[in-house]
C-alpha cells in the first residue's frame, strides 16, 4: 500500500476521500454494486413530469442532438435518458440509505486502492487512456468548484 493511497477509517464525518479517485475497474465494480440496490423501474417511476425535468437537464447541458432527424439522434437521446434516470435513482438510493452507499464507497476505496486526484487540469496523452480515473474526476471537481464561484454563469446569448 503506497503512502498516497487513502485508507478509510470508521469516522462517518470523515470525507477526506472526496479528493481521491478509483481506478476504472473500481468505478465499474462500485457502479454495478450500487445498481443492484436501485429500485425496480416501472412505467410510473420516475413520474412522467419528473422525467421531463430530467430531459430538460439533458437539453440544458447541451447533450440533446441539434438535429433530431439525424440517424443516431434517437439512440443518443435514449442513452442520455438512461443516464439521467440512473443518476436520479442513485440519488434516491443515497437519500434513503446514505450509510449503505458510504459503506460501499469506502469498501471500494480500500479494495481498489484509490489514489489522490491531481490538482492540474493539464492532461497528457496517457491520461485519456483511463478517462474515468484520470480525466473525468478532475473535470467534475473543477466544475463543482466553479459552479460555486460567484462569477459562474451560463451565457446562452
Amino acid at each position: 500500500m503506497s503512502d498516497e493511497q487513502f485508507t478509510p477509517n470508521s469516522d462517518p464525518g470523515d470525507d477526506r476521500w472526496a479528493d481521491y479517485a478509483l481506478p476504472e475497474e473500481g468505478v465499474a465494480d462500485l457502479a454495478d454494486r450500487l445498481v443492484e440496490f436501485l429500485p425496480e423501474q416501472d412505467e410510473n417511476d420516475p413520474p412522467l413530469i419528473v422525467g421531463q425535468i430530467l430531459d430538460d437537464f439533458i437539453d440544458q447541458s447541451g447533450a440533446m442532438p441539434e438535429n433530431l432527424r439525424e440517424e443516431d439522434a434517437h439512440a443518443v437521446i435514449c442513452q442520455m435518458q438512461m443516464a439521467v434516470t440512473l443518476a436520479y435513482q442513485l440519488g434516491r438510493l443515497e437519500s434513503r440509505s446514505p450509510e449503505m452507499v458510504r459503506r460501499f464507497i469506502l469498501e471500494a476505496i480500500e479494495k481498489w486502492e484509490a489514489k489522490p486526484l491531481s490538482d492540474s487540469l493539464d492532461f497528457v496523452e496517457t491520461d485519456f487512456r483511463k478517462p474515468k480515473e484520470l480525466v473525468l474526476p478532475r473535470l467534475r471537481r473543477w466544475w463543482q468548484e466553479n459552479l460555486a464561484a460567484e462569477d459562474y454563469y451560463w451565457d446562452e446569448d
